[in-house]
């Protein structure tokens, strides 16, 4: 994963942020309408901790590693609200394509795979925390 590239990369997107989140659901209940019902009908305030916390876990990206502890919590609420794992490919096929829509041209093939790389990253972490504990 190119930590430069994704960063960079998400000024773009940070410029056009309450327009991106409005595309990123819009394609992710065209695409899976089941998961519809999860959300308030009243988007507005999923909307802004959606664009908050992708602003910090790709701020924060080099540390991730290190300390999970803000993508564990996602992960464990998420589970709390009924995702599933099966759920997940389907987010991440609607923030590819919500990034890819918003860079135009500047969409890469690096571009694509540093993304796709980052978003397995952060799921695997927050499917990781919404297991539960087996010891």
């Amino acid at each position: 994963m190119n930590i430069e590239l994704l960063q960079a990369s998400w000024k773009n997107v940070e410029a056009v942020g309450p327009e991106a989140v409005e595309y990123f659901y819009n394609h992710l209940f065209e695409a899976a309408p089941a998961v519809r019902p999860m959300f308030p009908e009243d988007m507005a305030d999923q909307r802004k901790r959606f664009l908050t916390g992708l602003a910090r876990i790709v701020t924060n990206v080099e540390t991730l590693a290190a300390d999970p502890s803000f993508v564990q919590r996602l992960g464990r609420d998420h589970a709390a609200n009924g995702v599933v794992a099966e759920q997940y490919p389907v987010a991440g096929a609607s923030l590819l394509a919500t990034l890819e829509h918003f860079h135009g041209d500047a969409w890469t093939e690096e571009l694509a795979g540093t993304w796709a790389a980052a978003y397995g990253a952060v799921a695997d972490i927050m499917l990781g925390a919404a297991e539960p504990a087996t010891v």
